[in-house]
């Protein structure tokens, strides 16, 4: 009885390797079996046709030594039955030859020829996944817009977390569905290449774990010069999370403030009338202005010292802005004016000798009680350094203001505790004399000594000045200015006592309109009804259209775009509808080639550069098949 060839089953094969050669892949070659297909065995009363049996003492023996040698029984149940019956009775005929197949693909004609449904039917579930990212896509925006608005925690009452986690679960499902219509054209790919190329083994095993989205072959092999379409689309796959991470970001948290007009009852801000406001002024005899009341004096000196207007009353709560309309005073200043002399000192730079350095002066021209009068200023930044000038970055000048009647308006914002306060200036006149009566000789009205308190309030507050007068034995300061507490001034004594100046003119006419607010602590004119508009301060949601359709857009068109083209391979190359299940990848497998292929291989025959393609055999199967003759 002839000795049976023994063979192992090729379907492992498959599983594993990579692109770079392995010993375990080197074969050596032995003359155990023929490279050629065994012949279908037939019954004792049949003809036999074709190639006649030999004799089976002319095959040759399976050395009994190899413990390697699968089992007799192992090897018949690794090949399909007409194959393993007819080892022992037929001589195995040569592989089919490359060019005796299909391995191109279909044609076009065949294509048009064959669109029916069950030839079609592969192709629906992958477009159906395409057409459920499209609906996930669409159910994500309307959840957005649905949100876009709506305060956190009402309306309804759902918390922030799950909104959320909707918007979440919205973009993993879309990501993971469109990973699904990868898959197809993943699947479709690898068998392109399998039947367009003919690769080695461990080629194929690569292809397979590419397939399977290892990182590894995909990314650090040669799979990108031999399989690129196959490594561009399992990539395109593997970066469809970016999407799922960036969408859910689309849907945010802002503050949003809304203003309402409603009514409130407001201070009047009428300092002019003398039978509700509040005196702000002190009177000689009854008639004139002799001075300021501590109250006003008070807030006075806040207003200089803090640079900001103080905290003023709340007459509509918190969250709201009220408006007030004033009529006060300002300072009209003319810059650049020529100072009287001395005004800035005597000391002489060319000529050092002892002498007043002075840094601030200002003058009134005329008596200093009378708030109408202006008054000359000279200012300089410098440093005192016993002789030795340092120039600091800061201004110097001089200046001629002049007291006037103005008009303000202010609006106060009370937002969350903290106050703002902003205000336009219109000057209206020149201030009425409240220290003397007037050309008609009539005394000074309400109005006159009110506005004219709040003058000489600001006025008091600038004039004076700030010096240093040197000698050989020292210097001496001379302050007699409440200005050395002003908000545009920075005195400095690290290292030097410096002395530098922001824009004083402004810091002036700031100083009036400061002090002028402020006046609204106090009772002006008693409380008037007024409109006022209230500040509402919500948590809502906030919906970037931008933010979701970006992601979702580019992962849709990269995955339509793929998919088209897996369509087309998958009508051209892979009519059978092969994939990578076990079922497919044994049943094209199992064949003679890759059977003696085997064989050879567990008998370490060298075939290092034996290379399969995929393909229609002789009989009409699939299967991979070789150019090269194993026998």
């Amino acid at each position: 009885m002839a000795t049976q060839t023994g063979l192992t089953d090729t379907a492992p094969l498959l599983r594993g390797g990579s692109f770079q050669a392995s010993s375990s892949t080197t074969v050596h070659p032995t003359h155990d079996v023929s490279d050629e297909a065994p012949e279908i065995s037939r019954k004792p009363d049949e003809t036999i046709e074709g190639p006649q049996a030999e004799d089976p003492a002319e095959l040759p023996p399976a050395p009994a030594d190899n413990p390697q040698r699968p089992h007799q029984e192992d090897t018949l149940s690794a090949l399909p039955a007409r194959t393993a019956s007819s080892i022992s009775t037929a001589k195995l005929e040569a592989p089919p030859s490359m060019h005796n197949r299909r391995s191109t693909g279909e044609s076009l004609k065949t294509i048009r020829e064959d669109l029916s449904f069950p030839r079609i039917k592969p192709v629906i579930l992958p477009f159906a996944c395409l057409m459920g990212g499209v609906i996930l896509a669409l159910g994500h925006h309307i959840f957005n817009n649905w949100a876009d608005g709506r305060t956190v925690g009402k309306s309804p009452n759902i918390s922030q977390q799950w909104v959320l986690r909707v918007g979440t679960a919205f973009a993993f499902a879309f990501q993971t569905i469109l990973a699904a219509s990868l898959s197809f054209v993943v699947c479709q790919i690898l068998w392109y290449y399998a039947r367009s190329k003919s690769m080695t083994l461990q080629d194929l095993n690569t292809l397979y774990l590419i397939e399977r989205r290892d990182v590894v072959p995909t990314f650090m092999s040669n799979a990108l010069v031999r399989a690129p379409f196959l490594v561009l689309v399992v990539t395109f796959s593997l970066l469809l999370p970016i999407a799922a991470i960036f969408s859910p970001a689309s849907l945010s948290v802002i503050f949003l403030v809304t203003n309402t007009s409603g009514p409130c009852v407001v201070s009047a801000a009428n300092i002019t009338d003398g039978a509700n406001s509040t005196h702000i002024y002190s009177a000689e005899d009854g008639f004139v202005l002799s001075g300021v009341s501590g109250p006003a004096l008070k807030i006075t000196q806040r207003a200089l010292v803090g640079g900001v207007i103080p905290s003023l009353p709340m007459f509509c709560g918190d969250n709201c802005i009220y408006e007030a309309s004033m009529d006060s005073m300002t300072f009209e200043c003319q810059e650049g004016v020529t100072l009287p002399a001395g005004q800035m000192g005597t000391v002489d730079p060319a000529h050092p000798a002892p002498g007043t350095r002075t840094y601030w002066n200002a003058t009134s021209d005329g008596p200093a009680n009378d708030p109408t009068l202006p008054f000359y200023v000279g200012w300089m930044t410098n440093a005192y350094t016993d002789g030795m000038e340092q120039y600091l970055d800061g201004t110097s000048g001089s200046a001629y203001c002049t007291p006037m009647l103005a008009h303000y308006n202010f609006s106060v914002q009370w937002l969350n505790g903290v106050q703002t306060v902003s205000y336009t200036t219109e000057i209206t006149g020149p201030m009425p004399p409240s220290t003397h009566f007037d050309q008609n000789n009539d005394q000074p009205t309400f109005a006159a000594l009110q506005i004219g308190a709040i003058g000489l309030a600001a006025r008091n507050q600038l004039l004076g000045s700030l010096s240093i007068t040197s000698n050989p034995g020292g210097s001496r300061d001379a302050y007699n200015s409440s200005v050395i507490s002003a908000s545009f001034l920075n005195v400095s004594t690290i290292g030097v006592e410096s002395y530098v100046w922001g824009d004083v003119v402004v810091g002036i006419q700031e100083t009036a309109a400061n002090i002028t607010a402020s006046m609204l602590q106090l009772n002006l004119g008693g409380m008037k009804s007024s409109t006022c508009i209230y500040t509402n301060q919500n948590l809502v949601y906030a919906y970037h259209w931008l933010g979701l359709w970006i992601p979702y857009g580019i992962a849709l068109l990269i995955v339509a775009s793929s998919l088209i083209f897996g369509v087309l391979v998958f009508l051209l190359f892979n009519p059978q509808n092969l994939t990578t299940s076990l079922s497919d990848t044994v049943s094209i497998t199992q064949n003679p080639t890759l059977a003696t292929f085997a064989h050879k291989r567990s008998s370490h025959a060298d075939q290092p550069d034996t290379r399969f393609r995929l393909g229609e055999q002789g009989d009409g199967s699939l299967g991979f098949a070789t150019q090269k003759d194993f026998s």
